[in-house]
């Protein structure tokens, strides 16, 4: 992870030029981070209910140690500072990922010995989903469930009324109303098509905050249904998320084309790589509502969090303000905020008209992947106590 922050740093030469160093330094950052997990208990195989906390502060903890450990014997020449922020995101996920695959693997290995849960019931019809395979292959059966479950969510926010889905079209429209009064007369920014640039980042923001939100609710206020019949409880968090995401498509159908008219943007070959980046996007948000769900149901203070994190996650995503215009040293951590790479590359494609970076693919491959991955094991090894909980 160290050796891959300092690739999505620097390119070409100057990666050339850190080279040497970074392999000088990566034995005592490797020491340090793995001393911080250490002592945080993050390789303890006792469960804990606070262990992605500890994951997390320990990740972050070692890059400060190692970071402070280097000032003091070596010092910085040759050493990005920004780096070791960027390896504690990375090692984060490395690690959070790992502690969901060894739950995982400890709770097939109970079940395949015949060792109960405690609080399993007579009869588990979930023994069968012990792997991350089993569970994408039952949520695919279960798709009319899902299906219905958004379509009736559509049909609530509409019941009774005139005009449907134009009032979805009224608030970002009026975004964009009261964005071209207050940056163009107020705020007096010259940038051309600013509030073109502004809403490709906006829309993509509220599809995502949006499904974070629901999405803690999604199990703990569902409880009836959880308790009175079987089904794959992911279902509840993904169909919240595909709610949004039709929305989100709606919407988009009618702006796009209306922006790229009113500001005369001609179509280019580099905006049919939009629907693999909403792949990418949808993939990243699914495995951030599975995550904030079942969280959720073991504590609720996680919706409370969660509005102060998107706050904060807001503006450390370049939707007000251009990636470019970053100071060169603090880009890498900006691109690194969760949202950032998926709303850089859709800024890359409509408003630049030109194709991504390489790490701007890297970074939201990665956290679509990771972030899916990590959220699908981590219902996967808790979905059993949801009855418990809720």
């Amino acid at each position: 992870m160290y050796l891959a922050a300092y690739w999505l740093r620097f390119q070409g030469q100057p990666l050339e030029l850190f080279f040497p160093r970074t392999l000088a330094t990566l034995p005592l950052v490797v020491v340090a981070q793995m001393a911080s997990l250490v002592g945080m208990g993050a390789y303890k195989a006792l469960p804990r209910v606070d262990w992605l906390l500890r994951v997390v502060v320990g990740a972050f903890l070692g890059a400060l140690l190692a970071a402070a450990l280097l000032g003091v014997t070596a010092g910085f020449d040759g050493v990005s500072r920004m780096v070791f922020a960027a390896d504690a995101v990375l090692v984060s996920i490395a690690a959070v990922g790992w502690r969901c695959a060894w739950v995982l693997r400890a709770r097939a290995r109970l079940r395949a010995a015949g060792v109960p849960s405690i609080g399993e019931p007579l009869i588990d019809r979930s023994e069968e989903m012990t792997t991350l395979g089993a569970v994408i292959r039952s949520m695919y059966s279960y798709r009319e469930l899902l299906k219905n479950l958004v379509w009736k969510d559509l049909k609530l926010k509409y019941r009774g009324s005139v005009f449907g889905f134009v009032w979805s079209l009224a608030n970002p429209l009026l975004m964009i109303v009261v964005y071209a009064l207050a940056f163009t007369y107020v705020l007096r920014v010259r940038s051309e098509r600013f509030v073109f640039y502004l809403m490709l980042g906006q829309l993509s923001w509220t599809f995502f905050a949006n499904s974070a939100a629901m999405s803690t609710g999604s199990i703990v206020d569902n409880s009836g249904l959880i308790k009175s019949v079987f089904f794959p409880r992911a279902i509840l968090p993904v169909g919240t998320v595909l709610f949004n995401l039709a929305q989100y498509l709606l919407t988009v159908s009618v702006f796009l084309p209306a922006m790229m008219l009113w500001y005369r943007v001609p179509p280019s070959p580099s905006m049919a790589l939009f629907l693999v980046f909403l792949t990418l996007q949808t993939a990243f948000t699914i495995g951030v509502a599975l995550i904030l769900a079942t969280m959720t149901a073991f504590l609720r203070d996680v919706r409370h969090l969660l509005e102060v994190a998107l706050a904060a996650l807001f503006w450390a995503t370049p939707i007000l303000y251009e990636l470019r215009q970053v100071p060169e040293r603090l880009r890498l951590v900006i691109l690194l905020s969760p949202m950032s790479s998926f709303i850089v590359a859709y800024q890359k494609l409509f408003f630049y008209r030109e194709l991504p970076e390489l790490r701007v693919w890297v970074v939201s491959g990665l956290y679509a992947t990771g972030a899916f991955v990590i959220g699908a094991m981590l219902i996967l090894a808790f979905e059993d106590r949801f009855t418990e909980q809720v």
